[in-house]
């Protein structure tokens, strides 16, 4: 039986779940089923889907985001998720949940490493299919954070997705401004309906939701 720690996380995730999905529909982008689009973001591609979660801490999104975006790639596909943090201790709780959130042959892996210094682990690759940041910081430091989403937008394919989430209204602006400095083309920016509100005034969970791709 689910403690009340986790009942509280299980429904965070499924409100991400939703406002993540009403998101990349308002994208414009194709999901399984819908016949008005041209085609569905993953019918091109081959190989399994590839989704980079940065900052990622104990990861309680990881099944949420291995559901979401096997969906919205509108086929079957395998998946390979890499997070990358700096604290060690969080990771090792990360990949015991990752093991129970996907299919017998996705792939979980995780590095600890400063997320901006990314660039360095060069056999991480660049065909990422989504960089996700959940609760991004961006004003608690804004040199390190502007490299993060730098090295967030590196490591997509050129057709790939970045998003994140935010806990403040102010800091998601901010956040906005920077990654489009960084070389990101905002699609859309969703605000989550279902968001739990925390301790400090005008904080709550996945309070908003944006999703970028690169500039073209």
């Amino acid at each position: 039986m689910p403690n009340e720690f986790e009942t509280i996380y299980r429904a965070e995730n499924a409100a991400l779940n939703r406002v993540l999905r009403r998101a990349l529909k308002k994208s414009g982008l194709a999901l399984p089923g819908d016949a008005s689009a041209a085609r569905a973001p993953g019918e091109a591609h081959s190989g399994p889907l590839q989704i980079l979660d940065l900052a990622c801490g104990t990861c309680r999104e990881a099944g949420t985001l291995v559901e979401v975006f096997r969906d919205f790639s509108g086929s079957a596909r395998d998946v390979r998720f890499v997070g990358a943090d700096i604290r060690d201790r969080e990771l090792e709780e990360a990949a015991a949940r990752a093991r129970r959130a996907g299919g017998p042959r996705d792939q979980f892996e995780f590095l600890t490493e400063n997320c901006a210094r990314l660039s360095r682990h060069r056999e991480l690759g660049r065909d990422f299919d989504v960089t996700f940041l959940r609760h991004q910081n961006y004003w608690n430091d804004k040199p390190v954070w502007q490299r993060i989403f730098e090295q967030g937008l590196e490591k997509l394919k050129d057709d790939g997705l970045l998003v994140i989430t935010s806990y403040f209204d102010r800091e998601h602006a901010l956040a906005l401004k920077a990654l489009e400095r960084a070389g990101a083309e905002l699609i859309v920016t969703e605000q989550n309906e279902a968001t739990r509100m925390l301790d400090t005034p005008g904080k709550s969970v996945d309070r908003h939701v944006a999703v970028f791709r690169k500039k073209r």
